[in-house]
């Protein structure tokens, strides 16, 4: 009872906030109370696809067809019970609201890709990967139990891991009866993603560094999803560029050192592979090493600082600061910095600087924010990042985290 009079309480906050309303902090908590409604919901959702599968022989297709739902949807709901039966602590924190289904189908994705000693040792720490969820955002619930399980994975679960991946590659196409476009719908192991990851952005970066498309569509996200289709059609026609060796950026990180006093190292890599395969990888590839100590930068090869001198950021100024930042700077965001370019904090137009303290790894969304929105950023000499929008707001974040990845 206790629980239904939390859930009346939300939906009347919810509904009393009237659709005009100009007041921040109300439409803030409004929001807040929806999430708390929608997670609640997906709990009953949960708790409800347990019984059918008691009663039905097809659970999927029953939920589907009471729903209105797609069998796929219907299918990530099954998984979604799964998941929380396995792990009831997570199925009491879902229905009272305190974690979304989003939460949990983060930790069952990593479930399902364990060998069975793992999987039993990441379930034997619910209870702390619980505590993380309830204070973090999907995503990063995501990478802290990606993190967990690497932990507790022996080398051996890793290449088998890897294998198992290497089988469910997949790639399906189809038609679009609505719109009457192709579209593709593929799933790669980790280490062919990042080949071909590394492909398409050398791909896209040769083709439209200096030039646009015709018919590239401005908005940012659209734009860069443009550019990557047409960069892959120029791959699939023979006119793909010749790649280099492969360039790794090794970050030694003395700011939280090992139980045996050396440093931490970060391999700069997306992705979960076995050790074998890392070796692999280095042993072809241009290693730059960046040395970190307390989010500050210590060594890092080339040249930081430039000034006046030039208006772009080089490489040597991206790989340090991809040190330091997993994704773009802006709190939040979770484009990768692949997806970013190295902005001037104050404009290179209004006299700033092309040195390190003046540049920051901004996604083209954000990038085109600051530009054509009025966000004025402030960045401290410890990289403490201030953004005051036009109408009040500020947000602030600490020094970044290169170990969020």
């Amino acid at each position: 009872m206790v629980l239904v009079d939390e859930v009346q309480r939300l939906v009347e906050r919810v509904c009393a906030v009237d659709a005009g309303c100009a007041d921040a902090s109300v439409l803030r908590a409004a929001v807040a109370d929806l999430r708390r409604l929608r997670s609640w919901l997906e709990g009953r959702e949960v708790a409800l696809a347990r019984a059918v599968a008691v009663v039905s022989s097809y659970p999927e297709k029953t939920l589907a067809e009471a729903a209105g739902s797609t069998l796929r949807h219907a299918e990530q709901v099954v998984r979604r019970a799964d998941t929380a039966t396995e792990i009831p602590a997570f199925d009491v924190s879902l229905q009272a609201g305190r974690v979304t289904g989003e939460h949990v189908d983060a930790l069952g994705r990593v479930l399902r890709q364990l060998a069975p000693e793992t999987r039993t040792r990441l379930v034997d720490h619910a209870e702390q990967l619980l505590a993380v969820a309830e204070v973090s955002t999907a995503d990063e619930f995501a990478r802290a139990v990606r993190r967990q399980a690497r932990r507790l994975e022996p080398e051996g679960d890793a290449e088998a891991r890897l294998g198992r991946q290497r089988q469910a590659v997949r790639l399906n196409t189809w038609i679009d009866r609505d719109t009457g476009m192709g579209r593709w719908s593929a799933a790669w192991d980790p280490v062919t993603m990042l080949l071909l990851e590394n492909r398409l952005d050398a791909q896209v970066d040769a083709l439209f560094h200096d030039t646009t498309p015709e018919g590239c569509p401005t908005d940012p996200l659209d734009k860069q999803g443009f550019l990557r289709a047409h960069a892959l059609l120029a791959l699939l026609d023979g006119g793909g560029v010749r790649l280099g060796r492969p360039e790794i950026v090794v970050v030694v990180d003395h700011t939280q050192p090992q139980p045996d006093g050396t440093p931490t190292i970060d391999w700069d890599l997306p992705i979960d592979i076995p050790r074998r395969v890392l070796d692999d990888l280095a042993g072809r590839a241009v290693t730059h090493t960046v040395v970190v100590r307390n989010k500050t930068i210590i060594s890092a090869p080339g040249e930081m600082n430039h000034g006046r001198s030039r208006r772009l950021a080089t490489a040597d100024q991206r790989r340090a600061l991809h040190a330091l930042y997993p994704r773009c700077a802006i709190p939040g965001c979770e484009a990768r910095f692949s997806r970013t370019r190295l902005h001037h904090v104050v404009h290179y137009s209004d006299d700033g600087l092309t040195d390190l303290i003046n540049l920051l790894p901004v996604c083209s969304h954000h990038h085109a924010k600051i530009h054509n929105d009025d966000w004025l950023l402030t960045l401290t000499p410890d990289r403490q990042l201030t953004i005051k929008l036009p109408d009040g707001t500020v947000m602030t974040t600490g020094p970044p985290r290169r170990n969020a990845a």
